[in-house]
């Protein structure tokens, strides 16, 4: 098979082009007869014809109460509109308008208002020829004399009409209103200010600004005069179309609305009645009719139309209907004398099609055929060998189906353009339909083509070999490649981008079928970019493992792509660098710890003879007292040793992790208190007064009680060494927000330095660090620097405060 042919010109496809057209033709034939357009007063309207009025007569049909459910909310609005232009029955000019209460009409206006009356025929043409505005430059003095001195209020004598309260309605009644005035109350500022250029004056010769005293009270009420005119211009022009469409020459709809408000009845109707005449009687007589009236609750029908569809196109105009209102409605189907949508509804009511099943089944066997003949033919579709030259790339062979396949569109827009109207009247015409029937035969033609062509290269393994597609997305990846790999920042960024725009750029130029390849273009550009972002997070996420402590994270670089790979190669050195640099570093520490260990071992075991024999020398009867100087001094450095030889083998256990944590619930009160205790003695020789206040009797944590105990002794001991004499030394202990919603205990200790504190509060935790730089005391520098780790090792925080010569220890642990 040759693969440059326009589809398969063959019986086998004409009939396939035919059943096309054929099945296209039957669906709309369908459509049509299910279907029906009416032109009523807003212009064409579809209505649908339902299966179930087939056995019914047009009149208790779906069709015919769709049609009149219509029309009832027409006539509901067009009598709204009276009420609003009309006085007895006839369009009154001038009629006064209350332009306040027209805008709020939907609403109530309790007490008194700011308004203006206008007569109707002022607001129409004022609307009509537009509202000018100027805005001024005025000093104050000059708004003063713009505005009037006072306020004019309307108050409605009886603001509640029959059915409820509505400020509107009980503004159109006679003598309803009287009027007050309120002196201004009000500074005005030089400065910029809209004013409405008074076109028309109100019923009793004034401009608004006769009316109020200030500038919020003019915009206010400009624009309710601006809103009611373009409101009833509109209802205007609605009224002047719908009152001569609903005339009783020219509907077959018959009407009388009355309402009653305060005892004055309003008639609106396209009928005629005689004194003492039965109106409901006079109405069921015209065939089909309904009456409604709430303030009796009563609703009577002989159409399908249920009693809350009427109440709620009437509560739509709840301004023009107070609940004393008689709405009859009534349609003459004895004679139908006048050509309307009722008509047209009849006429069309006909065009039910009887047959519509038969006609769904036949186009379903049409269907299949056409599917049938298409199968076969696919299946008998040849393959091209590899070795053919001249092949048709894959996008032409698409674009050449898609183009033939656009004609029908063509023929349906010049089929659009010669007929004005909608798409079920042009439908309608049998012109039309034939056009569409060659269109669908034409668009089948390029369909049979399109799939024919693609099945043959699929078959024969050529359809992406044939692409034009592939051959760019491979030119521009390896343009691509050689670009990231090869070039600068600058000329791998810019160059790509620059050429990626102009390309986009052409194609769009070109068409949909550019802008089709454009999009292909940009989705394989996405996926690239994807690819690397993809790369560069694998990445990413070894550089957080090994932020985060695993320096033995690696990035796989066998999937990686240009510069990519470089990138990953530099991260897994940095990973290598660390994890020999931590290595060190914990070799160095666990050397320095065992020294310490070590060495402090072997002091111990000469100072433990020492100190023995100190003592055994102190029992001795020994007369000459320098001699028991000298073994004073002796036992007190020896004890100095010792401690410190303790301490160093503490922090040597503690820097290389190599204590015990028993974490469990201590009451932390209880083991300051008890720690105070032992320490009383020790306070009495540095003569100083501690002081221990906290939150709760008990106040539990998470600790190890040993441990703790030691952080405590610690600090105390830095405090009797290094407190001024004859101070108080305080300790306070609360609970405070931590993490999560959960309290902290928190334990703090104050005092007073004897020296002043030269150095930097975060030297005070490390090891040989004393706040007596001078050293003329007997610290050893480490007593902070255990206590703080200690108070880590239990999961809790150490911190130092100093202000002045005040120093302060701040720990703090969850409480339990």
């Amino acid at each position: 098979m040759k693969d440059n042919r326009l589809g398969r010109i063959n019986v086998r496809s004409v009939i396939q082009h035919f059943l096309a057209a054929f099945i296209v033709l039957i669906l709309l034939f369908s459509m049509l007869g299910t279907n029906i357009l009416i032109n009523g007063v807003g212009g064409d309207i579809s209505y649908s014809l339902h299966e179930a009025d087939k056995s019914r007569p047009y009149e208790e049909s779906y069709l015919f109460n769709n049609i009149l459910g219509n029309n009832i909310s027409n006539v509901l609005r067009l009598v709204a509109q009276r009420s609003q232009l009309e006085m007895n029955g006839q369009y009154d000019g001038d009629k006064i308008i209350d332009v306040t209460a027209y805008v709020n009409r939907g609403s109530v206006l309790l007490g008194g208002y700011i308004t203006a009356h206008y007569r109707l025929s002022d607001l129409l043409k004022w609307a009509q020829n537009g509202f000018e505005t100027e805005r001024k430059d005025m000093t104050a003095e000059e708004c003063e004399e713009f505005l009037a001195e006072e306020t004019t209020y309307t108050h409605l004598k009886n603001n509640i009409v029959s059915g409820g309260m509505n400020s509107y309605l009980s503004s159109q009644l006679d003598q309803n209103s009287i009027t007050s005035t309120k002196p201004r109350d009000y500074e005005f500022q030089d400065g910029q200010y809209d004013i409405l250029k008074c076109r028309y004056q109100t019923a009793d010769g004034k401009n608004i600004e006769e009316i109020v005293s200030n500038w919020d009270e003019y915009n206010t009420l400009r624009q309710s005069v601006e809103s009611a005119s373009v409101a009833l211009l509109s209802s205007y022009n609605e009224y002047v179309n719908n009152i001569s469409y609903y005339s009783y020459q020219n509907t077959n709809l018959r009407y009388y609305v009355s309402r009653t408000i305060n005892d004055k009845t309003d008639i609106y109707t396209n009928v005629r009645i005689e004194d003492g005449e039965n109106i409901l009687d006079k109405f069921k007589k015209y065939g089909k009719y309904i009456y409604y009236c709430p303030n009796e609750l009563s609703y009577d029908t002989n159409t399908l139309i249920k009693e809350n569809i009427v109440r709620s196109m009437i509560k739509n105009y709840s301004y023009a209907y107070p609940d004393q209102i008689k709405v009859y409605i009534g349609v003459d189907t004895n004679a139908y004398p006048c050509e309307d949508d009722f008509t047209q509804g009849k006429a069309g009511f006909t065009k039910y099609s009887p047959y519509r099943s038969q006609l769904y089944f036949f186009c379903a066997m049409c269907a299949f055929i056409y599917i049938l003949l298409l199968i076969v033919s696919i299946s008998q579709i040849s393959v091209i060998p590899e070795t053919t030259e001249n092949r048709t790339a894959t996008e032409l062979i698409t674009l050449r189906g898609l183009a033939i396949m656009a004609v029908p569109l063509g023929i349906t827009y010049l089929a659009s353009m010669t007929y004005k109207g909608s798409i079920d009247r042009l439908l309608e015409n049998p012109v039309v339909l034939i056009l569409v029937g060659i269109g669908v035969f034409i668009a089948d033609i390029g369909l049979l083509d399109l799939i024919y062509n693609l099945t043959e290269k699929g078959k024969s393994g050529l359809l992406w070999k044939d692409s034009l597609i592939k051959k760019l997305v491979f030119g521009a990846k390896d343009v691509v490649v050689n670009t990231t790999n090869n070039a600068s920042v600058i000329v791998r960024t810019w160059v790509p981008y620059a050429i990626f725009v102009v390309i986009n750029i052409l194609l769009v130029l070109i068409g949909i079928p550019g802008i089709v390849i454009a999009v292909i273009m940009d989705i394989m550009i996405g996926v690239f970019v994807y690819r690397q972002n993809l790369d560069r997070d694998k990445i990413i996420h070894v550089i957080e493992n090994i932020k985060n402590g695993d320096v033995s994270a690696k990035v796989d670089v066998e999937n990686l792509r240009s510069d990519n790979v470089a990138l990953a190669e530099a991260v897994n050195s940095i990973g290598d660098g660390i994890k020999m640099a931590v290595d060190t570093s914990m070799k160095d520490e666990k050397m320095k710890a065992d020294l310490i260990t070590n060495v402090s071992h072997d002091i111990k075991t000469p100072l433990t003879s020492i100190i023995n024999y100190v003592d055994l020398i102190k029992r001795e009867k020994i007369d000459n007292d320098k001699v028991k100087e000298y073994i004073d001094v002796l036992d007190q450095k020896s004890q100095k040793l010792k401690q410190l030889t303790e301490d160093l083998v503490e922090v040597a256990k503690i820097s290389s992790g190599n204590i015990n944590i028993n974490l469990q619930r201590t009451d932390f009160v209880e083991l300051v208190n008890q720690t105070i205790g032992e320490f009383y003695e020790k306070f009495e020789d540095s003569n100083l007064s501690p002081i221990f206040k906290h939150e709760a009797v008990s106040m539990c944590i998470t600790a190890d009680a040993h441990h703790l105990w030691r952080v405590i002794e610690n600090l105390l001991n830095n405090v009797c060494k290094y407190a001024l004499s004859g101070t108080r030394v305080y300790m306070d202990m609360k609970y405070v927000p931590g993490k999560d919603n959960r309290n902290n205990v928190e334990f703090s200790i104050k005092n007073i330095s004897a020296t002043e504190l030269n150095v930097d509060v975060s030297e005070l935790t490390e090891r040989f660090i004393r706040g007596d730089v001078s050293r003329a005391t007997e610290g050893s520098g480490l007593g902070l620097s255990i206590a703080k780790n200690l108070t880590v090792a239990q999961n809790g925080s150490f911190d130092i405060k100093l202000d002045g010569d005040l120093f302060k220890v701040v720990i703090s642990f969850e409480a339990v």
